[in-house]
């Protein structure tokens, strides 16, 4: 058993309360680069946010998920929340060390976590745990338009601005059921503002990947004043209640909802960002 306590330590309900899922087309493009009876790794699986889908996809298609998560408190709601599906089992192991058995899974997702990973011990890893002559590796990612507008203030706040510009806004055209493709040359995060999310999403792209395909898709979201505060309480780096900085953290959430809420409601023009592809095992 490989289990270690990550920056998400403490948060983990909130974490599954509050941070957004993937649209079910995301989910239904992930199945479809997967062949049925396959075998599929989650790592990083978190609470389950997209290994509850995918476990629900891979009952119709005969697929079973292996769920790696390395936080005890993730993998406690992990496991309650993928209870219901007997295609699921939950592995404590880190993404450089899953604990998996040599040449067992067939796909490898990551979700909202490649950015986390050891570049060259993971792919290590997944070549260890991959079978046949190559395995499929997906990475999703949420890039809310959020990040670019809190990531300046704070900037800012740090510099003595006050009156930074805390605009930001992540777009999608018309997509398909298949989402929209980023075409070759075109980095993903001209998909949605450079914020964190989608930095992480175009730095990984570029690491972990030779060649993907990128997809992305609309997954907006609507925030009232609690379930915003929720959401950024399950950040890595904010404080937990018991910080002495969490009033000031708590404030400085309340602010940009107050700048950007309508009638009580705040509306992120989420995008969901996936990037695929099989990679040989050599």
């Amino acid at each position: 058993m490989v289990s270690q306590n990550t920056l998400f330590h403490g948060k983990a309900q909130v974490y599954a309360d509050a941070r957004p899922g993937y649209p079910d087309a995301a989910i239904a493009y992930i199945g479809s680069l997967i062949p049925d009876g396959s075998v599929i790794a989650d790592i990083g699986a978190g609470t389950g946010k997209c290994t509850v889908p995918i476990a629900r996809y891979g009952l119709d298609h005969r697929c079973t998920v292996l769920a790696v998560e390395p936080d005890a408190d993730m993998r406690g709601i992990l496991l309650d929340a993928t209870r219901p599906y007997a295609n699921v089992t939950v592995a404590a192991g880190t993404a450089e060390h899953t604990t998996l058995p040599d040449r067992s899974v067939d796909a490898i997702v990551c979700a909202q976590a490649l950015h986390w990973f050891d570049h060259d011990a993971f792919l290590a890893e997944c070549r260890r745990i991959g079978r046949g002559e190559r395995f499929l590796l997906v990475s999703i990612y949420n890039a809310t338009s959020f990040d670019s507008a809190m990531t300046m203030r704070r900037e800012s706040a740090a510099h003595g601005d006050g009156n930074a510009a805390v605009s930001a806004s992540a777009t999608t055209s018309s997509p398909s059921a298949l989402g929209q493709t980023v075409p070759a040359g075109v980095h993903p995060d001209d998909a949605a503002d450079i914020g964190v999310s989608a930095r992480h999403f175009r730095e990984t792209a570029a690491e972990f990947f030779d060649h993907p395909t990128i997809r992305r898709f609309p997954n907006p979201i609507r925030y009232t004043r609690e379930t915003w505060r929720t959401y950024m309480d399950s950040h890595s780096h904010s404080p937990l209640p018991s910080d002495p900085a969490y009033p000031a953290h708590r404030a400085w959430v309340d602010a940009i909802f107050d700048e950007r809420a309508v009638d009580g409601i705040m509306i992120d023009d989420n995008v969901t960002m996936i990037a695929s592809e099989h990679i040989a095992i050599r």
